[in-house]
């Protein structure tokens, strides 16, 4: 396996150093140890929803919103047979190729330049997975529409969310609004989506709740610079991780994962 779920973010971790290298935040340590928040959540749950047997067809697995293909190697890791990472980035795909692209009888990581809001509705796909991807399109409803389309019968798809119904994005816009700073069209796409929104987008096109979970309640940039480098991250990590996984307080973490099946 590629992937390990970790919560030190440690320097002289091989597998950190290359995630440093791929995401270019070695001296960023917010997006770095929130990053592997998100990582440590999907692989986790794939592992229970595999065992759970929830995921039971390893056929063909989408990655909309590759970036540089973690997420598109954890997936091949996890027996997904032919693995294909979209990204509109080309620089993006280009590393992701560079450090993941396989092709053999067994299996296959592709990658390719492709905006999700024009993805082939055709259903070929048994797993789709989008990571931080659906606010930041100018159309998330036809992203979504376009998602739904392409999973098969049967299909599930796993979607993160940022959760504008969490503290860290409340202190964040509070901040934000105090401080009359320039505007951040990016940062305010993260505050359009509280969890139930993130809900009822995805169920008005009929794909089905299995199961949600959540990462990260409290840590945000000036605590996490604040453990930097200290045995508390770790540990702090380690406890919110459990803890915004369990009802009810994944519904106030500050990504919100959902589960979900197409009939």
């Amino acid at each position: 396996m590629f992937y390990r779920v970790d919560f030190r973010c440690d320097d002289r971790d091989p597998l950190q150093h290359l995630l440093d290298d791929l995401y270019d935040y070695a001296r960023d340590p917010e997006t770095r140890v929130l990053h592997r928040a998100r990582l440590n959540l999907f692989y986790r749950l794939m592992e229970e929803l595999i065992a759970d047997r929830v995921v039971t067809r390893f056929g063909a697995a989408l990655d909309i919103g590759c970036n540089a293909g973690a997420y598109s190697k954890i997936l091949s890791d996890f027996r997904f047979r032919k693995v294909e990472g979209i990204d509109i980035d080309a620089g993006q795909v280009a590393k992701a190729e560079a450090a993941f692209a396989v092709a053999s009888e067994d299996r296959t990581i592709e990658f390719r330049v492709a905006d999700a809001e024009e993805l082939d509705p055709t259903p070929r796909y048994d797993f789709i997975l989008c990571t931080e991807v659906i606010e930041h399109t100018a159309r998330p409803e036809r992203v979504v529409q376009n998602l739904a389309a392409a999973l098969l019968p049967g299909g599930m798809a796993v979607v993160t969310m940022p959760n504008a119904f969490s503290l860290p994005y409340a202190i964040a816009r509070a901040t934000y609004r105090l401080r009359q700073k320039p505007r951040d069209p990016v940062f305010e796409d993260h505050l359009k989506y509280p969890f139930w929104r993130a809900l009822e987008l995805f169920e008005s096109h009929g794909l089905e709740p299995v199961r949600t979970a959540g990462a990260n309640l409290w840590l945000d940039g000036r605590l996490i610079r604040l453990l930097s480098g200290t045995p508390l991250l770790a540990a702090v990590s380690r406890a919110q991780f459990g803890l915004a996984r369990r009802w009810p307080l994944k519904y106030t973490a500050m990504f919100f994962c959902m589960v979900m099946r197409k009939p």
